[in-house]
């Protein structure tokens, strides 16, 4: 009897990845990347320190091996809480936030790397072209090569920021991310004089004072007379100080009736004179 062929198992297929749910995804498919997720984002949000939130966006971005120098990193690291502050307070939702963040990622790296155009770091007029196509590819529903992640409104009030805060100070970040802060250390020699030696305790002695005592009679006379008193020296009721207060007010009103009086004449003979 023949042996039996042994029975060949079919290849196991490799399981593929599943996709990433939408507050997972890291790309989009019009080719945008995010540098962080709609979830990052969300956390981001609900961490109401501004210690907190620049700890755990520095993380999630890799500040530290990208910028080592301290204050180019807490430059980087403002724009971009600064970016994400603003997409809460226009109520955007975690995926939106995301998507703008990874917008304004891109123009602040082209403005400091240029494009493949150009040579070096790009101009104003070129980094806002470039976020206007970005947004604009973001803003209308014709998948898969554009989508609708925001509304008009939504893209107008985006466009403002952009405009009056990254673009009105451009030349401003480009420094900031292009060039190494000068460090000038100054120093100076100063002279001190040595302060003179104290006299001897030994030799103190008790500095009689030239101010006049008073008796406990006469304090409580120097009490009395800077109590308020009237033009006989007698004390004011409140009446009477009421009183007083009337007829200053009075006083003072009739002057400048008369004094716009006399304006309203001389006002009158220059147009008669006219």
């Amino acid at each position: 009897m023949a042996p039996k062929k042994p029975v060949e198992e079919p290849p196991e297929e490799e399981a593929a990845e599943p996709e990433p749910v939408e507050g997972d995804e890291t790309e989009l498919v019009t080719g945008l990347k995010l540098p962080l997720k709609p979830n990052d984002v969300g956390r981001i949000w609900a961490l109401q320190d501004y210690v907190a939130q620049s700890k755990i966006l520095t993380e999630l971005l890799g500040l530290e091996s990208a910028h080592p120098n301290v204050a180019r990193r807490e430059i980087v690291c403002d724009f971009h809480l600064f970016n994400l502050s603003h997409a809460k307070m226009l109520c955007l939702t975690q995926r939106q936030g995301a998507v703008f963040h990874a917008i304004m990622a891109v123009i602040l790296d082209m403005a400091k790397q240029g494009s493949e155009d150009t040579e070096g770091a790009a101009e104003a007029a070129e980094c806002f072209k470039k976020f206007q196509e970005l947004l604009v590819l973001h803003s209308v529903n014709d998948s898969p090569d554009r989508l609708a992640i925001f509304g008009a409104g939504e893209a107008r009030r985006l466009t403002d920021y952009a405009t009056t805060t990254l673009f009105k100070h451009f030349l401003l970040y480009q420094f900031c991310v292009c060039c190494e802060r000068d460090v000038e250390t100054l120093r100076f020699s100063v002279e001190v004089e040595r302060p003179l030696v104290p006299p001897a305790l030994g030799t103190a002695r008790q500095k009689v004072s030239r101010r006049p005592q008073q008796t406990p009679d006469q304090e409580g006379a120097g009490a009395a007379e800077e109590k308020p008193s009237g033009p006989g020296g007698e004390d004011l009721s409140e009446e009477e100080i009421q009183r007083l207060v009337e007829e200053k007010l009075r006083e003072t009103e009739a002057r400048l009736e008369a004094k716009l009086a006399a304006r309203e004449q001389q006002f009158m003979e220059r147009l008669a004179s006219k």
